[in-house]
């Protein structure tokens, strides 16, 4: 997951977290409603680091806790396998372990044809 992939997902996780709609987070943090669904939707690519600090700051969190699940990757990432995280990632748990025993009967089957 890319670093702009990765905060358009925590400020919309976070917003829900805090029961705040994009309105309230955008009075919140003095940003415009408009900003907040880009962000979100990771439209808006290479944010300010004065807008990302407005972010943190409405949520009244550290900039530590923001990343805190941030993993930054050094090789190249696999776009392939990148989707496919980026997909997994905004389902729920349950949808996840669901495609998940999908995925492994499609594997084995596979094994079985070779």
């Amino acid at each position: 997951m890319t670093l702009d992939q990765y905060v358009a997902k925590q400020v919309q996780k976070l917003r829900k977290e805090f029961k705040l709609t994009q309105e309230q987070l955008a009075e919140a943090a003095n940003i415009d409603v408009s900003s907040i669904a880009k962000i979100e939707r990771g439209e808006r690519s290479n944010i300010k680091v004065n807008t990302l600090k407005k972010l943190i700051s409405a949520f009244n969190i550290s900039t530590t806790t923001f990343f805190n699940d941030y993993q930054a990757i050094d090789k190249p990432i696999d776009p392939l396998l990148d989707t496919l995280q980026t997909n997994l990632s905004n389902l729920s748990s349950n949808k996840r372990k669901e495609y998940l025993l999908i995925f492994n009967a499609i594997l084995k089957a596979g094994e079985n044809d070779q």
